[in-house]
């Protein structure tokens, strides 16, 4: 099998030749950057330095991926945010909220801002790299609510004013549906609404399951109603919203560490397929190989379906922790 085949499979809950190693989450590495000539923060805004460094820890370390941007900021400035875009080993980051939310989504939307770098970038990786799963990000709907008003003032308007919530949070699920439209027509095969603050951390379950999991619904079925493949990535301790996150309609969660997989295959059955968890943070970034080889063994035997770190790589992971992930899977 292609990595294209095994990963689209293995999310499919297809059976496969082998557990794939892969990564839905940000794959930009400072040492890529540097043996391939594609930097940030020039690679935030050049399509095809974008292609190139989503396609770089395949080229360096066999990694099952083609995935970018390397950020969750893209929506979130089109509709009006201020972005620091950031340094070499640093990724941008909301530093300013429009002075208004928008009262619908702008008519240039798709039009705005770096969308159009990361759809041109999208069709470079559909003809460049055939045999490679093409993997894009986005910041899930809760997630750009928490940008255009606020994470603070969002979570405060939940308790006293939750219509101007709900308000906000439909302009971004229409936002999140147009964008992955545009991505998939452009040869995205799969889409990756990362959505951290819905996670249990931020917010209650009965909250998640009466705001939030109505719309990851409307963009799971987008999603998949244009032949997409998506895959929800909820970040930190996701036990209690495990369920919900199930019952959405993507065809894959992605999980961190904090999550045991035996568990959570015991609380979901065999649909959706799980994608993860070895640590980003703690093994892959200050462990060494031999632990990045534990760690990935553990999850295959508990039945991970992609292995693949549970969350964003941090710039300055060592390629050698990247090479024994990706060892483990073979």
């Amino acid at each position: 099998m292609t990595p294209r085949d095994r990963v689209l499979a293995a999310l499919k809950g297809e059976e496969v030749d082998r557990i794939p190693a892969s990564a839905v989450t940000q794959v930009g590495t400072v040492v890529a950057m540097e043996k391939i000539g594609a930097y940030w923060p020039a690679a935030h805004s050049d399509p095809e330095q974008m292609a190139e460094l989503g396609a770089s820890l395949y080229k360096l370390a066999g990694l099952e991926t083609a995935r970018i941007p390397f950020c969750l900021t893209v929506q979130a400035e089109a509709l009006g945010c201020k972005v620091n875009i950031g340094t070499n080993d640093r990724q941008p980051s909301v530093v300013g909220h429009p002075a208004m939310p928008p009262d619908q989504l702008p008519d240039n939307f798709l039009n705005s801002g770096r969308i159009p770098v990361v759809i041109k970038a999208t069709e470079i990786l559909r003809k460049s790299y055939p045999d490679l799963p093409k993997m894009v990000g986005m910041e899930g709907p809760f997630t750009l609510a928490g940008h255009l008003i606020g994470i603070e003032n969002l979570m405060m308007m939940m308790i006293r004013q939750r219509d101007a919530v709900l308000r906000v949070l439909g302009i971004c699920t229409k936002a999140n549906i147009e964008y992955a439209k545009a991505l998939i027509e452009a040869g995205a095969e799969v889409a990756v609404p990362c959505d951290p603050t819905a996670s249990p951390d931020l917010m209650s379950p009965k909250d998640f399951s009466s705001i939030v999991k109505p719309r990851l619904k409307e963009l799971a079925q987008a999603i998949t109603s244009r032949g997409g493949v998506g895959v929800l990535h909820i970040c930190g301790g996701v036990q209690k919203i495990l369920k919900e996150m199930a019952e959405v309609g993507f065809d894959a969660l992605s999980i961190e560490e904090k999550v045991d997989v035996a568990a959570a295959k015991a609380v979901i059955g065999p649909r959706p397929a799980l994608v993860g968890n070895i640590s980003a943070a703690k093994t892959l970034f200050l462990g060494k190989p031999e632990q990045v080889r534990e760690e990935a063994k553990r999850a295959i035997a508990a039945g991970i379906n992609v292995l693949a770190p549970g969350c964003g790589i941090a710039p300055r992971t060592p390629l050698e922790n990247i090479r024994a992930l990706v060892d483990a899977s073979t």
